[in-house]
């Protein structure tokens, strides 16, 4: 699906979402995480084929560690994301802002070891 199709879409959910809160809004919630998790799916479908590329690209450069600690960071800032505007939609900001804070700190912690050998690569290029 096309983003013009994806707009008209989300157009139209957020009509009907609009109708639901004023006729039955114990059924905007439900349809809301639907609507949600049929977009989540739409961007993964769009992502795979450069996710591929990338780990493509850098398996070229035997960067094979790098590639699953980058996807891995992808996966949690989407599945954060995701989360968080959900939250959000539900009402529970304070919420999302400490899912968003946990995922920022997963990668953080993620990444510490790509940080250990940029210093020790810096100290190996001042040695010299």
């Amino acid at each position: 699906m096309g983003t013009l199709q994806m707009a008209g879409v989300a157009l139209l959910a957020a009509m009907l979402l609009l109708l639901l809160r004023e006729l039955r809004p114990a059924t905007a919630p439900p349809l809301r995480l639907a609507i949600s998790v049929f977009f989540f799916g739409g961007a993964l479908s769009l992502l795979a084929p450069a996710l591929l590329r990338l780990r493509a690209l850098l398996s070229l450069a035997e960067g094979e560690e790098h590639t699953r600690l980058l996807l891995t960071a992808v996966g949690i800032a989407l599945a954060t994301e995701l989360a968080a505007g959900l939250c959000r939609d539900l009402g529970e900001g304070g919420v999302a802002e400490g899912l968003l804070f946990f995922g920022r700190a997963e990668i953080l912690l993620l990444a510490l070891p790509l940080v250990d050998q940029l210093v020790e690569l810096a100290r190996e290029m001042l040695s010299w």
